[in-house]
């Protein structure tokens, strides 16, 4: 956040490629929590993809570059950490910010969605503008 907030005042240089100009890809089951994710970035000027499918999702990775994922962690057929471990087999997402957003509590699930390439996690529910921060900082962060 600290990036974020030198990025504002003026103490860091402004990016190259504005946040409004990269490509958000939010993967959750839950069709209203994938409307709540688009709306939330879109109050940021963020703009977001979302998909309910994860086959799909990889799939969409596979053909397209992203510049931030939010997963679920917990989906029927594939779940998130699977998912983010799919997802850094591919050669140009090794290094894309993932961002697991989880109504799951417990330390193992959580520990777990980490270690299979997760950078950062959000509990649901969540605010607003607390996951538009989230995403510009690690928009921004990618890069600094």
């Amino acid at each position: 956040a600290r990036l974020l907030v030198n990025w504002l005042q003026g103490a860091t240089p402004i990016p190259s490629r504005r946040p409004a100009d990269c490509k958000i890809l939010a993967m959750d089951d839950d069709p209203i929590i994938g409307q709540l994710v688009a709306t939330a970035l879109a109050r940021a000027q963020l703009r977001c993809t979302t998909l309910q499918d994860p086959a799909a999702a990889l799939e969409t990775l596979r053909e397209n570059p992203i510049d931030l994922v939010l997963l679920d962690v917990e989906m029927p057929e594939l779940d998130g950490p699977t998912l983010c471990a799919e997802i850094r087999k591919l050669p140009h997402h090794q290094n894309t910010p993932v961002v697991f957003v989880t109504a799951i509590g417990e330390f193992e699930r959580r520990a777990e969605s980490l270690a299979s390439g997760g950078n950062d996690l959000l509990a649901k529910p969540f605010l607003p503008m607390e996951l538009a921060v989230k995403a510009l900082t690690h928009l921004l962060r990618r890069q600094v």
